[in-house]
């Protein structure tokens, strides 16, 4: 009888090993080569395909950044409160179809080349006006504008979450909930939509006036710093990382949407900070040299790393930028951005924005040229 219950045993223990599947999670890379696949990208790559197409497609957009060295992925998963996955939370992206989980393919095709990937999202933007008058009548936001609820509010034509209503912010953390409980992602990815640029003083009125608060900056500042520390709690308590990349230009980012960088940076609030130096060594106003070493002593007494943002879409594309001849002329920019990146004491990599910019054929510069990227 002891003999036939110690089989038992050990056939129940060897079963719970081989039904319980552990996540799988690639750690940052300790220097980071990294892309950005944006909603643009899913536009230009993925929509309008066969589903049958979709999965082979994905693995291309892979091995097209494995052969640029790329080993960070930050894949949009919500973009205007939107899904570009499968949840129970936001509707589906109208770019992409019903049938397929984009952000599953992303993560197992990646993962399957070592790549670190991170789910990223826009917390706050959501749809427009009009845009809002065709959805359906269960879609959240639909519900939240129909209830007039204080955690939406429309601005110059466009739908934001409020950052200072604390429903605005619970649905954003229940997005990043429910990526991390249903997807083997490392990390998530937030860039630098918070409040409106230039927005007015209706918009968060009531929650200002109800805070005693005396500033209204600073009050601002603390209801996004709040979300961000929420979301870097979920997030280490998972094991992942959580990074922001906010614009290169430290004083928009603060005084206009009101992403309080310095504060997030002091309290740890973030594993990375990934700010977006678009500029050439020739900009009047930003000059990238210039502007990358500002940012590398913001982080150089903290433990907060630095990855740099890179405009790849800027080659070759006319502006009226005063480094645009640098653009149009140079075709190792880039690469000498990343040899300066590689100069600073606290930066561990670089970005690329985006795939589209580097894997198209009427890129006159020819960046899908690996040799155009030597590092």
């Amino acid at each position: 009888m002891k003999k036939i219950l110690k089989i038992i045993l050990v056939s129940f223990l060897l079963m719970s090993c081989t039904t319980k599947k552990e996540p799988i999670h690639v750690a940052l890379p300790s220097e980071i080569k990294a892309m950005w696949f944006s909603y643009v990208d899913f536009d230009k790559n993925l929509k309008g395909l066969e589903n049958k197409e979709i999965e082979s497609k994905i693995e291309e957009i892979i091995n097209n950044c494995d052969e640029l060295d790329i080993n960070t992925l930050f894949v949009h998963a919500v973009a205007f409160t939107d899904a570009y996955y499968d949840s129970k939370i936001y509707a589906k992206s109208s770019r992409v179809s019903d049938e397929i989980d984009y952000l599953k393919l992303f993560v197992e095709k990646a993962h399957e080349k070592g790549m670190h990937v991170e789910a990223w999202i826009n917390p706050m933007r959501s749809y427009t006006e009009e845009q809002v008058n065709s959805l359906d009548e269960t879609n959240i936001i639909k519900k939240m504008v129909i209830e007039n609820s204080l955690a939406l509010c429309s601005f110059e034509g466009r739908y934001y979450l409020n950052p200072a209503v604390d429903e605005a912010r619970q649905l954003v953390l229940s997005i990043v909930q429910e990526l991390i409980k249903n997807y083997e992602i490392d990390g998530i990815h937030m860039d630098d939509y918070f409040y409106p640029a230039k927005v007015d003083d209706a918009f968060d009125e009531e929650q200002f006036i109800a805070s005693g608060e005396m500033d209204r900056s600073t009050f601002r500042k603390n209801q996004v710093n709040q979300l961000v520390s929420d979301i870097h709690e979920i997030t280490q308590d998972h094991g992942l990382t959580f990074g922001i990349s906010p614009s290169g230009n430290l004083e928009y980012s603060r005084d206009v949407i009101f992403g309080d960088v310095e504060a997030w940076i002091i309290s740890s609030s973030i594993d990375y900070i990934l700010p977006q130096i678009y500029w050439g060594y020739t900009n009047k106003t930003r000059p990238y040299l210039e502007t990358l070493t500002m940012w590398n002593q913001l982080v150089e007494k903290s433990d907060v790393d630095l990855i740099v943002g890179l405009a790849a879409y800027k080659l070759g594309i006319p502006s009226k930028d005063s480094d645009q001849e640098e653009w149009n002329t140079d075709t190792k920019l880039l690469s000498k951005q990343i040899q300066d990146c590689k100069t600073m004491s606290r930066c561990r990599g670089y970005a690329f924005f985006s795939y589209h910019s580097l894997f198209t054929e009427c890129n006159d510069i020819g960046l899908s040229n690996k040799s155009n990227l030597s590092n």
